[in-house]
Parts: C-alpha cells; sequence; structure tokens
C-alpha cells in the first residue's frame, strides 16, 4: 500500500509559471518530508503537469535569485517524489553550486525580465525562498508585474509563538508582509486556515485578490513493484512486534508529545504493556521529550522512536496501529489524519477546528490537556 498526496489544479490564468523551489532545493538529501514539504511537492508536480515547459522555477540562494530551467527544476521534483515514496530516483541531478552559479547567471543576462511580466504566475508554497530575502522579489519584478499566488499552511508562529522558535514569529510576518507589497491571491489548506489569514490581513491592513482554501486529498493505492523493502530496524518490528499505537510528526512543543510519553509511564506502573511508536524527527524545544525518549527506563521497553522514515515505510506503521494519537494543541491541517482515514486507522485527535474538517468518520477528539480521556481510550482499545 501506498499513498498519493492529490491537489486540485491551483486558480491560475497566466500562461506560464514561475515555481518558487527554494524549499525543496535544501530538502534533496533528506530521506523523508515534513507535511509542508510533501504539500510544497505535490503543487509543484501538479503545476509541471499543467503547464509543462512554461513551468519554470526559482530558487533564493544566498547571493541571490538563481533562474533553474524547467528540465533541471522537474528531475528535483521527480528525484524528491521517488526518495521520499521508498523508491529509486528515477535521475541523478545536476550538481547544486553549478547550478545556482549557472541560475544566477541566466536571470543576469535578461532571464527575469522576459518572465517579469503579467503573463507570468510567481507560486510560492514553501513559507520560505524570495519573501525571505531582502528584496528578493523586487530582485526579479521589479515593477511588480508577475502576479502571485501564495500557499499558506498555518499561522502557528504568529497566533501561538510560545510553540515555535524564537525567530518563527518574525520570519513568518516578514514573508507575508513581502508577498503582500503587490496584487496577491492565496491558498490555504483547510477554512480555518483561511479564516485566521483573512483576520490576520485585515488587522495587518493589507490587501489580498482573493483567500481560497485548496485541501490536499490522501489516495490509497497498491505499492509499486520496484518500491524497495523496509529498512532495518524497521522491519523485525513490523514482523514480531504486537500492535501498538502511533504519533506521527515532528517532535515539538505544540505536537504534545509530553502528554504521551507520561501516559505510557503511568501505564507501564500499572502494568499495561501497549506500545507506542513515535515517528518523526526531532525539532526543537523538546528538552524534557527527548530526555524521556533517551533516559527514561520506565517506559523504554514500551516506546520505539523512528526519526528518519520514507513515505512507504510510514504507512506500512501506521496500517498496522491500534489508532493514531495526535494530542496537537495546534494545527494547519495533519496530512497523518488524511492518511489514516484513506487506510482505515482509527483516529484520536485533539478537539481542533481544522482537524474537524478533515477528520474520518469515528474520529474521537479530546481536550489536549485532558489525560484521563487519551487514557481511557488507549485502554479501550487494548488486547
Amino acid at each position: 500500500m501506498t499513498f498519493r498526496l492529490v491537489l486540485d489544479p491551483p486558480p491560475i490564468d497566466t500562461p506560464r509559471v514561475l515555481f518558487d523551489l527554494s524549499r525543496l532545493w535544501r530538502r534533496e538529501k533528506r530521506p523523508f518530508g515534513t507535511g509542508v514539504d510533501r504539500i510544497d511537492l505535490a503543487l509543484g508536480l501538479g503545476l509541471v503537469n499543467s503547464f509543462g515547459p512554461d513551468c519554470l522555477f526559482v530558487h533564493a540562494t544566498r547571493t541571490g535569485p538563481a533562474l533553474i530551467p524547467h528540465q533541471l527544476g522537474r528531475a528535483l521534483l521527480e528525484g524528491l517524489e521517488h526518495r521520499w515514496g521508498g523508491q529509486r530516483s528515477p535521475a541523478r541531478s545536476a550538481p547544486r553550486a553549478l547550478t545556482e552559479v549557472l541560475g544566477r547567471a541566466r536571470g543576469a543576462i535578461g532571464g527575469w525580465q522576459d518572465l517579469a511580466t503579467p503573463d507570468t504566475t510567481y507560486v510560492n508554497a514553501c513559507h520560505s525562498g524570495l519573501p525571505l530575502r531582502p528584496r528578493g522579489l523586487d530582485r526579479i519584478d521589479p515593477r511588480r508585474r508577475m502576479r502571485r499566488l501564495a500557499y499558506i499552511h498555518d499561522l502557528i508562529p504568529i497566533e501561538f509563538p510560545e510553540y515555535q522558535t524564537p525567530r518563527g514569529r518574525e520570519r513568518l510576518a516578514r514573508f507575508l508582509s513581502a508577498l503582500v507589497s503587490a496584487p496577491i491571491r492565496f491558498l490555504t489548506n483547510s477554512v480555518d486556515t483561511a479564516c485566521r489569514l483573512r483576520a490576520h490581513i485585515e488587522a495587518s491592513g493589507w490587501q489580498a485578490e482573493a483567500i481560497e482554501t485548496l485541501t490536499p486529498r490522501v489516495i490509497a493505492s497498491i505499492q509499486p513493484a520496484e518500491t524497495a523493502a523496509m529498512r532495518q530496524p524497521l522491519q523485525p518490528f513490523l514482523q514480531g512486534h504486537a500492535p501498538y499505537f502511533i504519533a506521527i510528526g515532528t517532535i515539538e512543543p505544540r505536537k504534545n508529545h509530553l502528554l504521551l510519553l507520561n501516559l505510557w509511564r503511568e501505564l507501564a506502573a500499572e502494568g499495561c504493556t501497549q506500545h507506542l511508536v513515535v515517528v518523526g524527527r526531532r525539532g526543537w524545544e523538546n528538552e524534557m521529550v527527548v530526555d524521556m525518549l533517551e533516559r527514561c527506563s520506565a517506559i523504554a521497553p514500551y516506546v520505539t522512536e523512528f526519526g528518519d522514515l520514507n513515505d512507504n515505510e510510514m504507512i506500512a506503521l501506521l496500517a498496522r496501529a491500534r489508532a493514531l494519537l495526535m494530542p496537537s494543541f495546534a494545527e494547519g491541517l495533519c496530512l497523518p489524519v488524511l492518511e489514516a482515514g484513506a487506510i482505515g486507522t482509527p483516529v484520536i485527535v485533539s478537539d481542533l477546528p481544522a482537524l474537524r474538517e478533515i477528520a474520518p468518520a469515528g474520529t474521537v477528539f479530546l481536550n489536549p490537556l485532558d489525560g484521563p480521556s487519551w487514557k481511557r481510550e488507549v485502554l479501550s482499545r487494548a488486547a
């Protein structure tokens, strides 16, 4: 079984697009992608399919914007799609340093002038790239003639800065401010995110041509024959382990892993042998969670952490789980909930507006601070 992330075609009426590849360019060697990465990738691949050679790419390097030709950008996207899906990459991409140098040269000799017209839409789905560089957008479009379209995943750094790094709020505010310096349309991953974005734009005195929702869909399909076998140590875990519960997502404060780890410590003290699998890379400001994962002997026999799984490996774990547990304090969307719904894994999540929009039938919604309720739900599904 594998997943395919699907986005409907975005509302673009120009004959040409310029897709900001900056985030995915930096992710080229990563074995897996975050939720934002995967939506960014799905949108980029969709533009390649819709516009063909009229889909060009820009990468915001430290020394200036680099114009990436269609074939090179497409090769990067397809390589990421295969790698994150656990398959062999279809082709090696060009050397990064040389591509960046040539890309800056292409822009300097007139490439941006040819692109910076009302016939081009600049598309950003990465919360980074040109808008975070000094005068980044003005360097390629000084007269601000290009159309702009941005996909917003959440406003969590602005609305809940306590769950982010200290720079998170400033970065997102600067990103949005740069985008609204010219007429722009926004897409969001949920109605809840759209409402929050609209309120923030109005409060800031900004203008937007439109704010629309384009929620991704997850389609389960048969695993392709060329998909690589599960790697160690996942393979023996899947072959020999009893059913378990699973939590998926970057280990960061808003995901509330601490509730689950303390719950599992309590269950272990009571003689309950249910297992918890934690899937996701370690993020920021999580000293207590990391300390429990590494040093708490009480939960060590009952909690397993996987930090670098590709999509197919994660799906294999999710499909065998008793339930997906997501006690988040804030979410813009949450792809694991869509994925669990696609394969029929039960879902227990925090009662958040964005999750209400996408959760499958039968989902249990709980307060993220109500530990006893989470414990009851886990025990009700225990063997």
